[in-house]
């Protein structure tokens, strides 16, 4: 299949994973504070702008061939893990509303259709699920995991483009008309009268309007810097480029990437650094102990029944979850560690079934003390008719259930 080995370099790649007012004394102090944090936030402004420019000037336009060849019939990632068949982004990467988010083994895509238009970019892919295969005891772990469609229609993504607008040529102003007779001699009747007031009057005068035409110019030359500036930022396609590149990399990935993982639960965090060192979870905390001879191990209080989800159910999404947890002197579970992960979303309903269970702890010479333990979560497909009395009689709803048991104990049939 055109993913497998996409996704095999996949999971290797996770796992290497200015005017001045006079102030008092405490003013000074505070202004002086202030014209410090300034200067060492300009210089890192400074750097930042700097390095989109010349961002810009190694980015080539963008073009839809472009994203064509880098997106379609390829397997990405939703960093966001975001559901739902129609997603929305502003230029900055940004999602618009508030989508519901899933697990990120329901976020894999795999593009079909990729559309730029003056305002946009449209992305039209369908939606995997990751299976993790080793999940039951028959299968075969050389193999981590395989990915299965989960989407009836392609799910639309759409991403605010930042609009290439080409200025006007402002049209030069009209002279005006030379002065007549009658004028000129009305502006050197003035003139003369203007002579004669006091020199200092004039002087003064003189300084007023000097110091008026001055300000106009220092507002008109700001003006027009601004008016450059922003038709060079909109004027330029490297520019437009440069800002939908950044904007793809914030919602896609294409692996699972250090910025990625470091976004997901620690428990899945665990997992992969788990798994690329070979070896188990062991919480930090030296004083916790895996059960061993002379413990009392803990033991669950109340009956445990995580759901499953509309996918697994689906497409007949089973297995065995083993987690190692951390379960204290209170017999209140804390951390959590996947161990052997299924897939489609069930690793967090295990994780947030145990979450809300209650044990009692284990215990040594009468003693509470924590420990780490092993669990397993079993989660199996159930139709109306393999649970009895789960359904009101006629209903066509699926139901989803789990067992759950201690990592050292055997499953219980159902």
């Amino acid at each position: 299949m055109i993913f497998e080995k996409q996704l095999s370099s996949l999971m290797t790649a996770a796992l290497l994973c200015g005017a001045f007012t006079p102030f008092s004394s405490g003013q000074q102090a505070a202004s002086a504070g202030a014209v410090a944090g300034t200067q060492a936030v300009a210089p890192a402004a400074s750097a930042a702008a700097a390095a989109d420019a010349a961002l810009v000037k190694s980015t080539p336009p963008l073009t839809e061939d472009d994203l064509r060849a880098r997106y379609v019939g390829k397997l990405i990632f939703l960093r966001g893990s975001y559901l739902g068949d129609d997603l929305n982004f502003d230029m900055e990467g940004k999602v618009n509303g508030s989508p519901t988010v899933g697990s990120f083994t329901l976020s894999g895509f795999e593009v079909r259709k990729v559309t730029l238009s003056k305002h946009k970019l449209e992305i039209e892919a369908d939606r995997y699920g990751l299976h993790f295969l080793g999940a039951l005891p028959y299968e075969d772990e050389a193999k981590p995991f395989d990915q299965v469609k989960i989407s009836k229609k392609p799910v639309h993504i759409s991403i605010e483009r930042e609009v290439i607008v080409i200025p006007k040529v402002k049209k030069e102003k009209k002279t005006k008309d030379q002065p007549t007779p009658a004028e000129l001699a009305a502006a050197q009747t003035l003139k003369t009268r203007d002579a004669a007031a006091p020199a200092t009057l004039a002087a003064t005068v003189a300084a007023n309007e000097g110091l008026k035409e001055s300000n106009k110019a220092l507002k008109q030359s700001n003006e027009a810097l601004k008016e450059t500036n922003e038709a060079l930022k909109t004027v330029s396609p490297a520019h437009s480029a440069m800002v939908m590149n950044k904007a793809l990399n914030s919602i896609f990935a294409n692996d699972i990437d250090p910025v990625m993982m470091s976004h997901l639960p620690d428990y899945w965090q665990e997992y992969f650094a788990s798994k690329s060192e070979h070896r188990k979870y062991m919480p930090k905390d030296a004083s916790i102990k895996v059960v061993s001879e002379g413990m009392t191990p803990p033991r669950v209080l109340n009956s445990i029944d995580p759901s499953s989800n509309e996918y697994a159910q689906k497409y007949g999404i089973a297995g065995m979850e083993l987690l190692r947890t951390v379960v204290d002197a209170t017999g209140v579970p804390r951390q959590m560690a996947i161990q052997r992960p299924i897939g489609f979303g069930l690793d967090e309903k295990a994780v947030e079934a145990i979450k809300n269970s209650h044990f009692t702890p284990a215990t040594v010479n009468g003693q509470p003390v924590p420990v780490v333990i092993d669990l397993v979560v079993t989660f199996r497909i159930y139709s109306n008719r393999t649970k009895p009395g789960s359904v009101v009689k006629g209903s066509k709803e699926t139901v989803l259930a789990a067992s759950f048991a201690d990592a050292d104990a055997p499953v219980a049939a159902h």
